[in-house]
């Protein structure tokens, strides 16, 4: 079964965690977002990180939505706005959907180009986000960055997966 235990430090709820362990990297699981208020708190959870971030240090995210089913276009719009609110603090961001789930990974990518910031992509093969943000991570963030996506993979498929 996977891991969902709340993280040490972080805001963590039912529907989404936000957290920033390693370095400069920022990790994000999202479960669900059904309702513009969880938009509001998922944001406000961003914030929260970002001011523990020294301003001069542009942070890396890598944000899980692989438990995600799909998003209401209400959500998807208040999505759009927050993304292009995170658009000048971020250095980089990968979006990581179930490869199973091609309606999700569709709506994010229409999602991300409605943000409009080319250092913000979606991906549904998980090697493809490591490279991605690898490319801009030091050692121990690549590793903690590995660490928080092999927390979703069940035991049985880690050996499967090669983590």
């Amino acid at each position: 079964m996977a891991s969902t235990a709340p993280p040490a430090a972080g805001a963590h709820d039912a529907r989404f965690f936000v957290r920033q362990r390693v370095g400069r990297l920022i990790e994000a699981r999202v479960f669900g977002l059904r309702s513009l208020e969880d938009v509001d708190a998922y944001s406000s959870a961003f914030g929260d990180e970002l001011r523990r971030i020294p301003l001069n240090v542009a942070p890396i995210l890598c944000a899980d939505h692989r438990p995600v089913v799909i998003y209401s276009q209400p959500v998807t719009d208040k999505l759009v706005e927050m993304f292009q609110q995170l658009n000048a603090r971020l250095e980089r961001v990968a979006i990581l959907a179930a490869t199973s789930n091609a309606t999700l990974v569709l709506q994010l990518q229409r999602v991300v180009r409605a943000a409009a910031y080319r250092n913000r992509r979606v991906f549904s093969d998980r090697g493809e986000a490591e490279a991605y943000l690898g490319a801009a991570l030091g050692t121990p963030e690549l590793q903690r960055m590995r660490d928080f996506l092999d927390e979703l993979v069940p035991p049985s498929r880690r050996e499967v997966a090669g983590n």
